[in-house]
């Protein structure tokens, strides 16, 4: 919701089947961890790489934290695709044609997301947000293990995105 901190944002209530079952403000989706809708886009270059990104340290949620791609929850009634496209442009500051790659459920610790996956080409330029990313680079696909074990990867990413990508 435009005007809103990402903590006052209202986002939808999912049960454990994925049934919209109301609405309630992010903050208290984080502090209670329900079940909630989100979008992910995998950015990868022309030739293959994909955009990784370093999570800013003013994040609520994993700061500083690596990330294999960009989203976040859906606004209330915003289909995914729609969600994706908006995340995109804020996080990584592109408008891109979206590739979706299918549907994900994760029941995480900090989070739990029944969402959709999806995959964009495009070699920049990036912009990003302060408050939302640290630092940004391209990894080789083949480079992709090494980084992942050579760093802190939020773990979502890691069971979402390798598989897809492999």
């Amino acid at each position: 919701m435009r005007g809103v901190s990402a903590g006052d944002e209202i986002v939808e209530v999912l049960d454990d089947a994925g049934a919209v079952t109301g609405v309630a403000p992010r903050t208290r989706v984080w502090a209670e961890n329900l079940w909630h809708r989100t979008a992910y886009v995998v950015v990868r270059s022309g030739y293959g790489a994909v955009l990784v990104h370093r999570r800013a340290l003013t994040k609520t949620l994993e700061p500083g934290v690596w990330d294999l791609g960009f989203g976040g929850a859906c606004e209330v009634g915003e289909d995914w695709a729609a969600a994706a496209a908006r995340e995109l442009f804020e996080e990584a500051g592109i408008r891109t044609p979206l590739r979706e790659l299918g549907p994900y459920r994760w029941d995480g610790e900090d989070s739990r997301e029944v969402g959709v996956l999806f995959e964009t080409v495009s070699d920049g330029p990036f912009a990003h947000p302060p408050d939302e990313v640290a630092t940004s680079r391209l990894v080789r696909l083949d480079e992709l293990a090494a980084f992942c074990a050579g760093h802190r990867v939020l773990e979502s990413a890691l069971g979402l995105v390798l598989p897809h990508l492999r």
